[in-house]
């Protein structure tokens, strides 16, 4: 490899092609330029331990100056036997296990395979070197063995290749990888034109209310890339990516560097307009607020300032009408004060988040009630026209994306000219086991609109959420709407509805299969508890009187 400024590392995927959907596969070839490794050391590790199914690693094979290199497995990590010399090559078989049972995963970083290709992210199939040295990444494709109108994509550029892109060793990993025979809007790479930049892919058809989203979501795309003042280019681009997973439950995105996957299954026609326009307005906000999908951290204060602004955005660019706003809020409003866990603390919530259904739902909308309460706030304050967003969004968006970490205590230091310690002391609401009210003689909106107070049904599915995922009733709830509707525990569940619609459209049922005595029967009931809790809701002036 030739000697540059910062180290090569270079990726080079041969897919393989073979007569069934699975039947692929990937040849890696990953080249470190003289990496002098040490006896013992780590030489490649995962990003990240999350749970992949499917997915075999296989015929590794190591190299370096001096020869073939033993490598020894612990713990996921790969240990060299010696001192490396000069540059080191790695090759494995990444290949799909047969018989492989999905496994839902929250985040979606798998890889899958389809009749016509392959889609995944990085962290299920890279291995990548330890440490924080910045390379000089490579990918390239090797189409050798593959299907003549195959085409590959990487975050950072359509192949064959070669891509470039200088970054740590992770963005090798945190990012996403699709090839076949692969379809887009763009619909194909044109040098000097958008598609060096930006692209919308999938296989196969798209439903007919994602097609309304790929219509405008360069448009979008490019208006938040705007607000932001961080226009894409060659060396910075987007790209988004469609899963369809068939009859495997899945719903919902992922986000990693500059790059996004949405996942649908067949109930993708169950999805509103308004859930998928909130989606993709989250999905760009991600770019700049999100976290990394490997970090740990709960990042609840970004999850607040993305909420608050998929309220805003769609109606601000003209893609929806002021209902959209009006009913965005109503139905944060709904998730927040409807919830069964919002007496809890933040602390306690944040304990409960990564295994409790309802306190995930709850930490969304507990940080959006706190962001736009600040918002409210700040506005009556002062004559900032947009506060929340130009004196704490933005400013944050500029550490995140200079690569500086951000959290609360900058959120409130960049408020407290305009607001004093009115900030902190919201703050410490939200903290608290209090049940947040907003200001509602200072919230704002369309002068056609105010909130009104409403009493709304808690939210509860009446047996362990946990059920659905499982494929049987377990902890079925005593005197419960879904007893009501003739559940009984232990109840075999073959199909049921999406969790999220039902949390986010207060009207919505859940549609349940379940197996008893060898036939099949179609269960429906309101997920909701007869207890009753006091809401707000965001309505037009004729409808509150």
């Amino acid at each position: 490899m030739a000697q540059l400024q910062e180290p090569v590392l270079k990726l080079v995927i041969a897919p393989r092609f073979q007569s069934g959907p699975h039947d692929l596969s990937l040849h890696i070839l990953l080249c470190i330029e003289s990496p002098n490794f040490k006896q013992g050391s780590t030489v490649l590790a995962p990003t990240c331990v999350f749970r992949t199914s499917g997915i075999e690693i296989s015929n590794v094979h190591v190299l370096d100056g001096k020869g073939p290199l033993h490598i020894s497995r612990v713990g996921g990590s790969w240990i060299a036997s010696r001192d490396t010399a000069s540059d080191v090559q790695f090759s494995y078989i990444v290949s799909f296990a047969q018989n492989a049972n999905p496994v839902p995963e929250k985040p979606s970083i798998y890889l899958d395979a389809s009749g016509e290709g392959l889609l995944g992210s990085g962290l299920s199939f890279v291995y990548i070197p330890p440490g924080n040295t910045i390379y000089r990444n490579i990918v390239e494709w090797n189409f050798s063995k593959a299907p003549k109108e195959t085409r590959a994509v990487w975050t950072f550029g359509e192949g064959p290749g070669p891509i470039v892109k200088v970054g740590p060793a992770s963005t090798l990993s945190d990012s996403v990888y699709m090839v076949g025979h692969i379809r887009s809007n763009p619909e194909a790479q044109i040098p000097g034109s958008i598609s060096e930049y930006y692209g919308y892919y999938w296989f196969g058809d798209v439903p007919p209310n994602i097609s309304i989203i790929k219509d405008l979501h360069h448009e979008f795309f490019t208006k938040v890339s705007e607000f932001f003042n961080d226009p894409p280019s060659k060396s910075n681009p987007y790209r988004s990516f469609l899963r369809n997973n068939g009859s495997t439950k899945r719903m919902g995105g992922t986000s990693f560097r500059r790059s996004h996957i949405f996942d649908y299954d067949d109930k993708i026609a169950q999805l509103t307009d308004y859930e998928l326009i909130r989606h993709t307005s989250r999905e760009m906000v991600d770019i700049w607020l999100g976290s990394s999908v490997t970090e740990d951290r709960i990042d609840w204060l970004s999850e607040g300032m993305n909420n608050n602004l998929s309220v805003y955005f769609p109606f601000r660019f003209k893609f929806r009408t002021p209902h959209y706003f009006a009913s965005t809020i109503s139905m944060f409003l709904t998730r927040y004060y409807a919830n069964p866990l919002i007496k809890l603390s933040l602390a306690e919530l944040l304990e409960l988040v990564p295994t409790n259904f309802y306190a995930e739902q709850l930490l969304g909308a507990r940080a959006f009630v706190f962001a736009i309460g600040i918002d409210a706030e700040a506005r009556y304050m002062g004559d900032v026209f947009r506060p929340l967003e130009d004196l704490a969004i933005k400013p944050l968006a500029r550490k995140k994306r200079s690569g500086e970490p951000y959290g609360i205590e900058d959120f409130l230091e960049l408020l407290r000219p305009l607001m004093g310690e009115k900030g902190r002391e919201m703050y410490e609401e939200m903290c608290s086991e209090s049940i947040m009210l907003l200001p509602v003689d200072r919230f704002f909106g369309p002068k056609t609109h105010r909130l009104m107070p409403i009493d709304q049904a808690i939210l509860d599915f009446g047996m362990n959420v946990d059920s659905f995922d499982n494929g049987a009733v377990g902890g079925l709830k005593s005197g419960s709407r879904a007893e009501k509707a003739g559940f009984k525990e232990g109840d075999k569940i073959t199909s049921s509805s999406h969790l999220q619609p039902c949390v986010d459209n207060f009207d919505a049922e859940m549609e349940v299969i379940i197996r008893r005595d060898g036939e099949d029967k179609t269960l429906k009931y309101w997920p909701r508890s007869f207890d009753k809790a006091k809401s707000w809701k965001f309505v037009k002036l004729d409808e509150a009187s």
